[in-house]
């Protein structure tokens, strides 16, 4: 009996060492081992088990030592002495071991067979082990994506996992990984903001158990969702303790799945340096199977690159039939669309044609990235065939299909970064459009692909599970200025923001599990925007970069017209320093020869602006309402030279500017709420200013009330109905967004671009984020007068984020805000008089131009669609 003891305990620390990743180590004691248990004496069950399981870890060790064509002598020694002595549990352990190699080598019907056996035999084993069955046996239904099956054996697995985890903690560890698994299984049923949750759920519980594996799952659900960033953050986390674990195979699978982020991201040298390394570590490993997946990576980074596309037909033809021998349809079917799409590059369309044909249309398990390519590469086989009316069509449902994959995130920020799958087919329809433009063409084209999250339904509510998290960043946020400037402070500060940056990852992670209405709002047509455009007398003009070519089409001014730019890409980089001039011009101390020298840039580049935007337009004398793209979203529009005294309006998309356009306000009340933040000393006059200028309006026309909050120290209300506090909370703003009609806010500001959602405001008892807004109804109009708070972080698909684009997301009709920093006298005059203006009558956009035409270089900018205050009826 000694004799088979010692041995019993090298095989546990071998098992130890292979977590490890030490197969070396694990080799030694197991070879050490059988030494042992050839030299005892008799052949007891005891010591039959023990060479079992001895043997079963051995076969592992050896093919991670030398290769898939190792190990598969010590495992039949395995299975002869375990038929032998028939005990259920050395069959359980052999038949299980025997899944797991099929496993390993892509022979998933041979690996469900053996598990079956085992599970047949589970009797004999441990709780343990029946639990890490269940779970590898349901992740094999889940890369077959039988999903059914799948569930059924993970909640199997956690039912049996909680009901002994008393007697043994380590079940904890099971329970964990199947809670996960089922957060993977949702995502491959497309629940993205269920399978979030789930794996934030599972993470959360305590469990012996690396965070690393279950990160790179949720890196892969992140891709899906389009957070390229957020998932290769993760990933390199990831493969820093893999790499520190020596967990080679993990470890390549992050790389392939940097890879996809890279690739993502338009960066393809290095998503090909990453897929690479993928391949070449699966093939020392002698993982076919996953080496494969890498070459594909490869050839689809090769495609996007625009190498020959010649030389990629073969490998992806092979790819597809090899995948489809092992039974993984969605690889195969991206290979055969991969081969398509380099067949019509290479000019081979019959042969192209032929294999579409024999690939058939999209399926219902295809995953979104395999129905967007499939919708690509058949409306490029349509263009090529002259068929242009379906080529389009195919773009159209595509864009469509994308478009509800965006609406069931509750999150702004998934639904808005949901838009990077659909880059390739949004340049496809340009491509189409401008192959034989029209107005119609073009502008249904560009509103198509612009900015869709507009046109999804209200973000549903998220609860309180982040209100801890939020009131810990306002607290570092406030350190973070006081600290600012303090070189002996300098230590502290990293830290701080350390944590600020692992909160903003934190919070948006609860964000993202919200679920979304599932309703998408399709685009307005050319000829009703322009119908209204007409009826509002407003000429619209929507912008488009496409292929390093300007483009406007022109509504609401007679005809619909097209017109090429002159603009190339150096109008980005004006953009860019007009808004740099622009926020030193905002310094009051500035010297004054850098004053002029600032302004002297500043008019050069408004002016080149002008000439290359603006002049080519011919624009009749009517107000604008501007769909831009790109930077110029946040474009200084009032401060060109041609747009003086001009009412514009600027809108992500048309449909969302008409449907400002057509609300109507049949209340004829305006209630008016104005803060002033702290910290401002122009804050509290200019928010008693337009305080006045409203109670003067509810003295002057009847009907119309007014309520005023300003955080002014002992102010006194000019009127019965007006209030001047000496505290603007965030409680109170946040009423007054839900119930004002005008909200005015004087305060602090900033735009975060990296983490937009998390742009604030800054009130008397801390800051007000963008991310907390996303749940709440917003006042039909908001001013936010300091700072650079109409700026926003844009992603594909002229997707916009920050605080403006949040409240417009949520269904504020127009928003005034600066896109610099505004010096602060200027902004006081200038909103006071645009106050003025909007109580008597005027419409936002005409209101904003008059206030501005004369105050200088002012960057206030018109977002949304202009509001009226209407005059009280009865």
């Amino acid at each position: 009996m000694a004799a088979s003891l010692e041995p019993a305990a090298l095989q546990k620390r071998a098992q130890q060492d292979c977590d490890r990743g030490r197969f070396d180590l694990a080799e030694r004691r197991l070879r050490h081992a059988l030494a042992q248990l050839s030299a005892a004496d008799g052949n007891g069950t005891d010591t039959s088990s023990t060479r079992v399981r001895v043997l079963v870890t051995l076969s592992t060790v050896e093919v991670e030592l030398y290769g898939q064509q190792h190990g598969r002598s010590s495992l039949d020694e395995a299975h002869r002495i375990a038929a032998e002595t028939a005990a259920p549990e050395l069959g359980f352990a052999v038949h299980n071991a025997s899944a797991l190699r099929s496993l390993r080598f892509g022979d998933t019907d041979e690996a469900l067979r053996q598990f079956s056996v085992a599970d047949t035999l589970a009797d004999g084993a441990t709780v343990p082990e029946r639990c890490t069955l269940l779970l590898n046996r349901g992740n094999v239904y889940l890369q077959r994506l039988e999903l059914g099956d799948a569930r059924r054996d993970l909640q199997r697995c956690i039912t049996l996992a909680d009901e002994e985890i008393g007697s043994s903690p380590e079940l904890a560890t099971h329970a964990f990984m199947a809670r996960h698994n089922l957060g993977w299984l949702e995502f491959l049923a497309g629940n993205l903001p269920a399978a979030l949750r789930l794996m934030d759920e599972a993470a959360a519980q305590p469990a012996d158990a690396s965070l690393a594996i279950s990160a790179l799952d949720k890196a892969r659900v992140l891709i899906e969702a389009g957070l390229s960033d957020a998932a290769d953050r993760a990933l390199a986390d990831a493969a820093a303790q893999f790499r520190r674990g020596r967990l080679h195979q993990e470890l390549a699978e992050t790389e392939l799945a940097r890879a996809e982020c890279a690739v993502l991201s338009s960066n393809l040298a290095a998503a090909r340096i990453l897929a690479r390394s993928a391949r070449d570590r699966f093939r020392r490993r002698g993982n076919e199977r996953w080496s494969q997946m890498a070459e594909l990576a490869l050839l689809a980074t090769d495609l996007a690159a625009g190498e020959r596309a010649s030389g990629l037909i073969r490998p992806a033809t092979r790819l597809a039939e090899d995948f489809a021998a092992q039974q993984l349809d969605a690889h195969a079917r991206t290979a055969e669309l991969l081969a398509c799409s380099a067949l019509l590059r290479a000019g081979r369309t019959e042969e192209a044609e032929a294999r579409m044909a024999r690939l058939g249309p999209i399926r219902l398990s295809d995953p979104l990235a395999v129905v967007l390519q499939h919708r690509a590469v058949t409306a490029s086989l349509f263009e090529a065939l002259g068929r242009h009316r379906e080529a389009t069509r195919q773009v159209r449902i595509g864009l469509d299909e994308l478009a509800r994959h965006q609406a069931k995130f509750g999150s702004i920020d998934l639904q808005t970064a949901g838009a990077i799958h659909g880059r390739e087919l949004v340049a496809l329809d340009l491509d189409l459009a401008f192959s034989d433009p029209t107005p119609a063409r073009v502008f249904n084209a560009i509103e198509r692909g612009r900015a869709v999250s507009r046109r999804l339904n209200a973000v549903t509510p998220r609860t309180d599970e982040a209100s801890d998290l939020l009131a810990e960043l306002r607290q570092l946020t406030e350190m973070t200025t006081a600290m600012t400037g303090d070189p002996d402070a300098a230590a502290a500060l990293a830290t701080v923001r350390g944590r600020i940056g692992e909160l903003y990852r934190e919070l948006s992670a609860v964000s993202w599990r919200a679920v979304g209405a599932g309703d998408v709002i399709r685009p307005a047509s050319m000829a009703r925007v322009a119908a209204a455009a007409t009826e509002h007398g407003t000429t619209l003009v929507s912008f488009s970069q496409h292929r390093s070519r300007w483009s406007a089409v022109l509504l609401g001014d007679g005809r619909p017209r097209i017109l090429g730019l002159p603009g190339d890409d150096r109008i980005l980089e004006l953009v860019r320093r007009s808004q740099a001039d622009l926020n030193v011009l905002a310094y009051p101390l500035l010297p004054e020869p850098v004053r002029r020298s600032a302004r002297a840039s500043l008019r050069r580049c408004l002016e080149q602006i002008d000439r290359w935007l603006i002049a080519p337009l011919q624009l009749p004398d009517t107000p604008l309402a501007i769909v831009p793209t790109g930077p110029i979203a946040t474009l200084a529009w009032n401060c060109l030279p041609s747009l003086r005294g001009r009412p514009v309006q600027v809108s992500p998309t048309a449909t969302s500017w008409l449907s400002g356009a057509e609300a109507v306000d049949t209340t004829g009340t305006v209630s008016v709420e104005v803060f002033a933040g702290p910290g401002l000393d122009f804050a509290p006059r200019e928010a008693t200013g337009v305080a006045e200028v409203w109670n003067t309006s509810r003295r002057d026309r009847a009907g119309l009330t007014s309520r005023s909050t300003a955080s002014t120290p002992g102010g006194t209300a000019p009127a019965d109905r007006l209030h001047l506090r000496s505290a603007a909370s965030r409680a109170e703003l946040s009423r007054a967004l839900a119930e004002a009609t005008v909200v005015h806010v004087a305060a602090h500001g900033a735009h975060i671009p990296q983490n937009p959602m998390f742009s604030s405001l800054q009130l008397a008892d801390g800051a007000l984020f963008a991310y907390e807004l996303a749940e709440k109804q917003v006042a039909p109009h908001v001013v936010l007068s300091a700072c650079e708070l109409g700026q926003a972080t844009l992603r594909t698909g002229d997707e916009a984020l920050g605080l403006t684009r949040v409240l417009l997301q949520l269904g504020t009709q127009c928003v005034v805000a600066g896109v610099s920093q505004v010096d602060d006298d200027a902004a006081a005059a200038v909103m006071v008089d645009y106050h003025r203006r909007l109580a008597a009558g005027a419409d936002s956009a005409t209101a904003l131009a008059a206030a501005t035409e004369h105050a200088g270089d002012v960057p206030f900018v018109c977002f949304g669609s202009s509001w009226r205050a209407l005059p009280a009826t009865g």
